[in-house]
């Protein structure tokens, strides 16, 4: 399953969305009755949603619609079923009349129709809506129904259009962007690689998955042009990582030497692929450890230090609601321990999408909980005295009353990268590039004493170079360590197959860099990183060892 489709079918699973079915026996007790092949399609869509297949139910109950167009019943499922496809504007239509129509089991019609208000920016409408559908309720339903969470996410909607952030959102041209759906962006910590997930007939097979209606998707690469300053016209990732099914991009290493996958098995599982010598990309393995279960998992971002990995899932047990955010510590090569749920930033609604900073120290990610402005908003949430900060929205106009699902930010903090749909989109969803380099926080009471900015921790500086033979000039695959100036170890790598190394640190000390072979001379260097700001510093070692 595509995981930019992924959210759409956990919608469905809502309960609330299949209220009044268990009535549809008795549908004729409108101002219109149906037939009986009326009453077999209307069963019929019930059974297509409860598979996912939400666009041949709203096939059916349209086509009911043009027989019965006065009948409440059939307005309403219209409605909600055009609500979960993001179909607002016809939301709209159909709803208005199933609430001044009153059908018997669409008793929360005036509720979903507050909904559609919200998402097409009518929101005095939406809150008037809500408010008077829930004056219906009484007792202990009124203060706990759900309309309280889309009557407070209306409410900070309007707060946040009203103190909208310094940040400039733009589409990434056609450079990027096609006719076709885009999304899950991710950059190197260099800046220099750009990745990205799109369903375009020029991917690998060339052919379009019947069920959802859209090409399989492929995972393409574009680079920064050092001369212009601009990405360069994407293509197909090359070597072996690509198939004629869905292959969809989760993240980018900070070092650009492996990619992590989503692949719809066993419910979604996450794999990676490895770069070869050559520059091709391997094919795509399975994520070791405990990671991978039978239950729907994605959204993999690695710590630089390659020592943890974020992900998302949706397994059972200690997670809060549908997807959660999740952490697990490296045991082997890409082999993971047992993972640790996130509590201090998941809901009990669905967390999609997570991504690192290179500083280890602030966490974005996606999610459809009540503090978003209505759909999936982008998030972050700070690594303060040895646990997660309580989450803030990012404000308008990064996020809006539409879906922002994936978002990833450049090492230096000046330059974010969302999956959005926006009025100049080349066609469905887009990646847009976000200028951060004013970024403050909203201006809201409850994130007063939150960090302004949008990272905390001192700005880091990327580390990277090559261990050489001297005498062949072969590539070596040998531990570098690095030492503060008081020697304590704060990382310790190897070199890959290219006898490359790559970290990040923060600015304003002294390292030592520490490279011991057998059969070679060791080798020590001290390199001070200034004090850091603006765009992060990228410090290129190289390394010769001699024969001992």
């Amino acid at each position: 399953m595509p995981t930019n489709i992924k959210q759409g079918i956990v919608m469905i699973r809502n309960a609330m969305f299949f209220l009044g079915f268990v009535t549809l026996f008795a549908l004729q007790v409108n101002a219109q009755k149906m037939t009986a092949g009326d009453r077999l399609k209307m069963m019929t869509a019930m059974e297509q949603i409860e598979k996912g297949n939400l666009e041949d139910a709203y096939r059916l109950y349209r086509e009911v619609h043009r027989n019965v167009p006065d009948n409440g019943e059939v307005n309403y499922q219209c409605g909600k079923t055009a609500f979960e496809l993001s179909k607002f504007t016809e939301a709209h239509i159909y709803l208005t009349k199933a609430v001044a129509l009153k059908p018997k089991t669409g008793k929360d019609a005036q509720m979903w129709l507050g909904r559609a208000e919200h998402r097409l920016g009518m929101l005095d409408e939406s809150a008037t809506s809500l408010a008077a559908y829930k004056s219906k309720l009484k007792g202990k339903t009124a203060s706990s129904h759900i309309v309280n969470e889309y009557i407070y996410q209306v409410d900070l909607a309007k707060k946040l259009l009203a103190n909208p952030v310094k940040a400039t959102v733009s589409n990434m041209g056609v450079a990027i962007n096609s006719e076709y759906p885009e999304s899950n962006p991710s950059i190197t910590a260099d800046g220099n690689t750009f990745i990205f997930t799109t369903a375009r007939p020029e991917n690998v097979g060339g052919k379009m998955d019947p069920a959802f209606k859209i090409y399989y998707q492929d995972i393409w690469i574009s680079s920064l042009d050092s001369a212009t300053g601009k990405w360069t016209e994407a293509e197909r990732l090359s070597g072996e990582l690509n198939t004629p099914d869905h292959d969809a991009n989760l993240s980018i290493s900070s070092d650009g030497n492996v990619i992590f996958v989503y692949r719809s098995v066993r419910g979604g599982d996450i794999y990676y692929s490895k770069k070869k010598k050559n520059g091709e990309w391997r094919e795509p393995e399975p994520v070791g450890g405990k990671v991978n279960t039978t239950y729907f998992e994605t959204g993999a971002c690695m710590t630089s230090d390659k020592k943890h990995l974020y992900f998302i899932s949706e397994r059972p047990g200690k997670g809060k609601g549908n997807g959660d955010i999740w952490v697990a510590k490296k045991t082997g090569s890409f082999e993971y321990g047992e993972p640790t749920n996130i509590s201090e930033v998941n809901t009990i609604d669905d967390e999609s999408s997570v991504f690192l900073h290179p500083n280890g120290k602030t966490m974005y990610f996606s999610s459809n909980s009540k503090e978003s402005m209505g759909g999936y908003d982008i998030f972050k949430s700070d690594w303060v005295d040895g646990k997660w900060t309580k989450p803030i929205n990012l404000g308008y106009p990064i996020n809006t009353l539409g879906e922002e699902k994936q978002f990833t930010i450049s090492a230096d903090g000046l330059t974010g990268y969302i999956t959005t749909q926006r009025d100049d989109s080349h066609g469905g969803y887009d990646i847009y590039e976000v200028d951060l380099s004013e970024y403050e926080i909203p201006n809201l009471e409850q994130y007063q004493y939150a960090s302004k900015s949008i990272s905390v921790g001192n700005a880091v500086a990327i580390l990277k170079g090559r261990v050489i033979d001297k005498r062949d000039g072969e590539a070596l695959e040998v531990m570098v360590r690095i030492e503060n100036e008081n020697g304590k170890v704060i990382e310790e790598l190897q070199t890959n197959e290219n006898g490359e190394y790559f970290v990040t640190l923060p600015g304003g000390a002294k390292y030592r860099i520490v490279i011991k072979a057998k059969d070679y001379k060791p080798i020590e260097e001290v390199i001070q990183i200034p004090q850091l700001s603006g765009k992060a510093e990228v410090i290129n070692r190289s390394f010769l060892l001699e024969d001992d």
